[in-house]
């Protein structure tokens, strides 16, 4: 019962937060379009009435030229000729002015001044058009009584004044729309660049390994049958041995290209990392799968032209099935590599599938994820600890917890291991509560002994945030160890974004308690402007893959100077990982970044470690570069 009230509240809180959005976008849409329907109208109705208003033909004439001149100024697009067209539209009508009765002058002149104040983004031609009425009206002084002129002419000068201000509050308006256009678009422009280079491999301009993971989830939706062929270049490391990065990068741009010229009609290719290609090959029958792989080996019989030298490589080429071998997509690549490296250590330039491997690896990974279910149990966990810098002055910011594995008989497994077989079993969820509720009551500690502001970075996992009872379990911890939820900040990856509206929900009700959100490994994901502009969002962080490259590739230093300023332009704080030296750091320093972490500061370390640190005389809450 208890289960099927919270499935119901999700309902609700999703359907809720749907049409809210649906509610800012009619809002948005009314608001855009009320001031053309009041111009259409206005127009619509002045006109019928001075066409019931005049007598004689030439006052016919004049209205009905008053009605196209002004419906044209309506439609016209350039503004200038939008002004001529209702300058000339104004004087026809107010030729026919003379035609018409006292009691519809009044009327037609309100109508005009809303007309003009909605469709000329300026105050003077109201100004005008009311000081010709204030010389026009007392001409019925012969006929209507001096005190009824006066008051119609203060009321005139009264509507003068507020469609004046209405005008000109159109006029900033519409500058103001055509900026936020322009920012806009160059956002938008900046983000599709973004967006690129985290899709594409910046040297091979080949799909990189998110694009191929991407394209292998809607591969396998479709539950058509795909073969993933891992690729390997042999004895590529010569090549950079002997004649340098250079000539190697220039292998692998050849490579790519030949690659897209032999087979790319028929598979998708992508540059996996290094010297590892991934190809995704649809079939029908598995022959089809051979005759391809051998199709590869023999294309690379040619050598490449590498600095005016004839270079030799073949491929090695490792292949898994789906659906056959497995229907995950990490596990489908992780097999092809696996049947690679079988085929590197025999004779090379060959391949093979993964059902012919005796793996002794993949029953270590059983034996990991048996292990992996009791070792919260077993105390065998234990939290690092890595600082958060301000990098200008070296003070201790905060801290990032980093939980660590010690298997009592494997010794350390590192988190790249065992953090994605947590994700895959579900051990996460009950692990990362852990991680959160040790983390905050060890900084916690640290705050009572006399850092107070210190603050603490948790990374949450996608299992952690679709489990049910998230949002409540993290401020049962806050409120159990006494942290203060201003600092602490929830580490989400950009993957996690697909679903805005629940994503929204939850963070935003995080958020309203005072915990700050940060997008972690910023740059290797896709977060388009809309996420960041709905999302309640504090910092981002660059992932520590440019900061390696920040000195020696000006494409990475451009792209880390554009996150910064797009950070910045949206009010988000940005924070760069994995900053190894000196030279990084003034990099960074220069582009506007203020926070970092890294080696160049301190390795994570265990709570025994920091706390020395924090507690040492020399380093007074500061550490020395």
């Amino acid at each position: 019962m208890m289960l099927n009230i919270a499935n119901i509240w999700n309902i609700i809180k999703v359907m809720g937060c749907q049409s809210m959005k649906m509610s800012q976008t009619w809002t948005k849409r009314l608001m855009h379009n009320t001031p053309k329907a009041v111009i259409v109208l206005s127009a619509l109705s002045l006109s019928m009435n001075l066409a019931n208003s005049v007598s004689s033909f030439l006052g016919y004439a004049f209205a009905l030229a008053f009605a196209g001149l002004i419906f044209a100024a309506i439609i016209v697009n350039p503004l200038w000729l939008k002004y001529v067209m209702a300058a000339a539209a104004y004087i026809a009508f107010f030729n026919t002015l003379p035609e018409l009765s006292f009691d519809k002058l009044i009327s037609v002149i309100y109508l005009s001044l809303v007309l003009l104040a909605f469709l000329l983004p300026s105050p003077i031609p109201v100004i005008i058009t009311t000081c010709y009425y204030l010389y026009f009206i007392p001409t019925y002084s012969s006929v209507v009584e001096g005190e009824m002129i006066r008051t119609i002419v203060i009321g005139v000068i009264i509507n003068m004044i507020l469609y004046s201000l209405l005008a000109f509050y159109f006029r900033n308006l519409k500058k103001e729309n055509e900026i936020n256009r322009k920012l806009n678009g160059q956002l938008n422009e900046a983000f599709g660049k973004l967006e690129h280079m985290a899709y594409y491999d910046t040297l091979t301009k080949l799909p990189n390994r998110e694009l191929l993971k991407k394209r292998m989830v809607e591969q396998l939706f479709s539950d058509s049958k795909v073969a993933v062929l891992f690729l390997d270049l042999d004895h590529f490391k010569n090549v950079n041995d002997m004649m340098g990065h250079n000539a190697g990068d220039q292998m692998l741009q050849h490579v790519a290209a030949h690659l897209t010229e032999e087979v790319g009609h028929c598979c998708f290719i992508a540059r996996y990392a290094g010297d590892e290609f991934v190809l995704l090959f649809p079939y029908q029958v598995q022959e089809e799968i051979g005759e391809l792989a051998k199709h590869l080996i023999h294309s690379f019989h040619m050598p490449f032209q590498i600095e005016q030298k004839h270079i030799y490589t073949t491929p090695s080429i490792g292949i898994s099935l789906y659906p056959g071998d497995s229907r995950d997509v990490d596990t489908l690549i992780q097999y092809a590599d696996k049947a690679m490296y079988d085929v590197k250590r025999g004779e090379k330039n060959g391949f093979c599938f993964f059902s012919a491997i005796e793996n002794e690896e993949l029953l270590l990974q059983i034996k990991l994820e048996n292990d992996l279910r009791s070792a919260l149990s077993k105390e065998e966990f234990v939290i690092h600890y890595q600082p958060l810098v301000e990098m200008s002055t070296g003070e201790i910011r905060g801290f990032e917890a980093l939980v660590r594995w010690t298997h009592p008989e494997l010794g350390q497994i590192m988190p790249g291991a065992f953090i994605p077989l947590a994700e895959q079993t579900g051990v996460i969820v009950e692990l990362g509560e852990w991680v959160l509720e040790e983390a905050c009551k060890q900084v916690r500690s640290w705050q009572r002994a006399g850092n107070p502001n210190l603050t603490l970075a948790v990374n949450i996992s996608i299992r952690q945030f679709k489990s049910s009872c998230f949002e409540s379990t993290v401020l049962r911890i806050l409120k159990k160890t006494g942290f203060d939820p201003s600092l602490l900040e929830l580490e989400v990856t950009e993957s996690m974004m697909q679903n805005l509206s629940e994503m929204s929900l939850i963070l935003g009700e995080l958020k309203r308690r005072g915990v700050k959100i940060s997008i972690d490994d910023f740059g290797t994901g896709y977060s388009s402007l809309s996420v960041l502009r709905h999302l309640p969002v504090d910092f981002l962080k660059i992932d520590r893959s440019f900061t390696r490259e920040l000195t020696a590739d000006t494409s990475t230093a451009s792209i880390i100077k554009l996150i910064v300023d797009i950070g910045h332009s949206i009010n988000l704080e940005v924070i760069c990982e994995g900053i190894e030296n000196q030279e990084e750091m003034d990099f960074l320093l220069q582009y506007g970044c203020r926070l970092g972490q890294g080696f160049y500061f301190h390795r994570p370390a265990s709570a025994d470690e920091i706390g020395s640190l924090l507690s040492s005389k020399d380093s007074q809450g500061k550490i020395a570069n």
